[in-house]
Formats: C-alpha cells, structure tokens, sequence
C-alpha cells in the first residue's frame, strides 16, 4: 500500500466523482481508477459500491470505505506530520548530495529534483552523475554522497534500499540493422545475433539473461563478440554494428548517436516481462539523519 493510493482514494472519496478527483489529483481518470482497484484488492474489500457505480454512475463509499475513509485521513496526517518533523530536525543538514548513474533516464532525474524541491525548497540538492549504478553503491559506502539512485541488488549490507521502480529488458540496435525498423522484436528473431555485453562480474542479471534466452532457444556464450565496463562503450559498439545488446527499458539511449532500443514483446504480442530490473534509492544506514528519510520516502511515493 502506497500513500499515493491513499490520496487518490481520500480524493474520490471527497468529490464522490472520478473525473472531478482526478482533475484535483493532476492524474487522469483511468489512472486513478486503476489505483483504486489495486487499493482495494490489496485490502481484499470493495471501497466504492461498484454496482451503484457501474449500474447508476454514482460513486458512494461501502461501510468498509467509510472506517477505511477515517484512518486512511489518519495515515496521510501522521506522515505529512512526519515530513515536517524531518524538516524541523534535519533543516541544519542544508545541502544533499544525491548520486545517480549515467544511464538514467534524465526525465526520470529531473522529476525526482523537482519533487525534493518541492517539499524541501530549503534544501540544495547537489546531483553527482557517476559511472554505472554499481559506483553509486560505492560511493554510498565511502560516504561520499548522502543518497544514491541505484540497482538491485545491493552489494553492502550497510546500505539501506527503498526499491521504487522496475524495468524489463528491451534491445538496443544501430540505426543500420535489419530489425531497426521493426516496432519490437520477439526473442526468437535474436538467436543469430552478435553480442555486446557488460561484463559479468558486475552484471547484476547476466544469469538471468542467459536463462531466458535458454528458454528461448538458444545460447548466447558463443555469439558475445565483446564484454565492456561501460554503458557508454556498449551504446558506442552497438552504434558501430559490432552487435546488439540488451539493456535495461529505463536505459537513456536518446544520449547515444546511431542506436535504436526496441521492446520484447512475448510470442503472443504481450509484454516481455520474464526479467526484472528494480532501481531503488539508498543511503548508508550508519550515516541516515531525518531529512534523509523524509527525502527517501517521497522517492518511494513517486
């Protein structure tokens, strides 16, 4: 359960109307709608009579909506008086230093910077862009930044993970291959190919790659031309039609010329999503202050 869903859910609760809630909400209707239901299936009750609803349009609160009603208000009240207790205790901590790595999406780190702003305006973020997700975890460790935007897992047990995002695998090209212009591929039409792949010993997913192309048909071991250290030589040698490359769906590729990324689609048409990805912000447990908290959890929240 999210604090978002209880916000979404306190919202239509309000209006008694999805349109109206979610035009207050800044989200739209299906979206809202959505959340609602993975609200009350978690609970395991309807909130909102969805007979009257479906029957009537009319949205009313069931007697479960009705207590749930009160102590979700409750809920909301207690962390927006946790945030301001952060703010109170944590506000001599003035400047954060925030790790993120080169192949983040850059929307994705432009969201997260205005959401800390918003709720933290006293506070300056410093953005410290670092190599690959596994020198944030590092430098985490060295205390050299106070938060980091990372991958799982975690390579030390010292750092504390609030996973917030996952992603699936899609396939980076060059603008040149046969298969750029298709709108996604199959994983069958990739048993040929040539490979370029991170190397393994910080490759957090390789076996997991391996086994999905295993059950797919076919072994990659012989057809992986190149192994780099580097997001960036990767994206380079795939630009140069050296080979293809899986990489992460929330992989930046706008950054590098020359390349396309495609989406795995399953045999069927369906999303392809046998391997997951999760990002997650963390800091280092022995060094977390208030402010650092209250900033993790609004991540988690996004």
């Amino acid at each position: 359960m999210e604090l978002r869903q209880l916000r979404y859910f306190v919202g239509v609760a309000d209006e008694l109307h999805f349109g109206r809630a979610a035009e207050k909400l800044f989200v739209s209707q299906p979206a809202l709608s959505q959340q609602i239901h993975l609200l009350e299936d978690e609970i395991g009750v309807e909130l909102f009579g969805r007979a009257k609803r479906t029957q009537m349009r009319k949205v009313e609160l069931t007697e479960a909506g009705t207590v749930f009603l009160i102590e979700a208000r409750k809920i909301l009240q207690l962390a927006e008086k946790a945030i301001e207790t952060a703010r109170r205790i944590g506000i001599q901590q003035k400047i954060i230093k925030l790790g993120v790595y080169r192949m983040m999406l850059r929307s994705r780190v432009v969201e997260i910077l205005r959401v800390f702003a918003q709720n933290f305006p006293d506070i300056e973020i410093k953005l410290v862009e670092l190599p690959t997700f596994l020198a944030v975890q590092d430098a985490l460790f060295d205390e050299i930044i106070d938060l980091g935007i990372t991958m799982l897992p975690l390579k030390y047990n010292q750092l504390t993970e609030t996973p917030f995002k996952t992603g699936y695998m899609k396939v980076m090209l060059s603008e040149s291959h046969p298969l750029a212009s298709e709108d996604s591929l199959k994983l069958d039409q990739l048993k040929n190919e040539k490979w370029i792949e991170i190397n393994k010993s910080i490759h957090t997913i390789f076996e997991d790659i391996e086994r999905m192309c295993k059950n797919a048909g076919f072994n990659r071991e012989s057809f992986i031309v190149q192994e780099v250290s580097s997001i960036e030589l990767l994206g380079g040698l795939v630009s140069l039609g050296i080979g293809i490359a899986f990489v992460p769906s929330f992989y930046d590729a706008s950054r590098v010329q020359g390349v396309v990324c495609k989406e795995l689609i399953n045999p069927d048409g369906s999303p392809f999503k046998e391997v997951a990805i999760k990002q997650a912000i963390c800091y280092k447990t022995a060094t977390s202050t208030p402010t650092i908290q209250a900033l993790t959890s609004l991540v988690k929240d996004m």
